[in-house]
């Protein structure tokens, strides 16, 4: 459960603390379940001068997120789509 709004982010039962960049990329992923987002559409909703920053932040990002949404709890939410960018697992991993 994702709540933008309110800066929270919950799997299961548990609360995940995320930063607000990692909160703005998973909604931008969760906002497409299944489909491909590339970096740049990434860094134009998430960051506020997209084009002044190198796009390989957004892979930091996404490790950061798989080590907190996915790792402890054995599950693969956010996919690495070759070439283009990432996106969420259709059943949510």
């Amino acid at each position: 459960m994702l709540d933008p709004a309110g800066r929270r982010c919950r799997r299961g039962p548990h609360d995940i603390e995320l930063t607000a960049r990692e909160l703005g990329v998973l909604a931008c992923l969760m906002e497409q379940p299944g489909r491909a987002v590339a970096k740049q559409d990434i860094l134009d909703q998430v960051w506020d001068a997209p084009h002044a920053i190198d796009p390989n932040i957004v892979e930091v990002y996404v490790s950061s997120l798989r080590k907190k949404i996915d790792a402890p709890f054995g599950r693969r939410s956010i996919l690495t789509v070759h070439g283009t960018g990432y996106r969420m697992a259709a059943d949510g991993g």
